[in-house]
C-alpha cells in the first residue's frame, strides 16, 4: 500500500485492490481496479471537498470504468476505509 499527499488536505491511497482519494481524511473517490468501478462519495461536504472530488474523478477514474455514487457507509464496507 502506498500513501501520498498530492495536494494540501488530500491523501491518495494506492493498493492492489483500489486507489482512493481522501479529502480532509474522508474518502471521496475510490477506484476499484478488479471490479471496474469508481465509487464517488454522494454525501455533500464543503465546496473545497467537492472540487477535490471532481478533480479526482477526472484524474484517477478510467473512462472505461462505471462511475456510481456511493454513501460513506458503502465506501467503508467495500474498502475498509473509515468514513465520517
Amino acid at each position: 500500500m502506498k500513501i501520498s499527499n498530492p495536494a494540501s488536505n488530500q491523501t491518495l491511497i494506492e493498493s492492489a485492490a483500489f486507489t482512493a482519494l481522501l479529502s480532509y481524511g474522508v474518502p471521496q473517490v475510490v477506484v476499484l481496479h478488479n471490479e471496474g468501478l469508481t465509487l464517488v462519495n454522494s454525501k455533500k461536504y464543503s465546496n473545497t471537498t467537492s472540487k477535490h472530488r471532481n478533480q479526482a474523478v477526472r484524474d484517477y477514474a478510467p473512462s472505461s470504468f462505471t462511475t456510481i455514487p456511493a454513501s460513506p457507509s458503502e465506501i467503508q464496507e467495500m474498502t475498509g476505509l473509515e468514513t465520517r
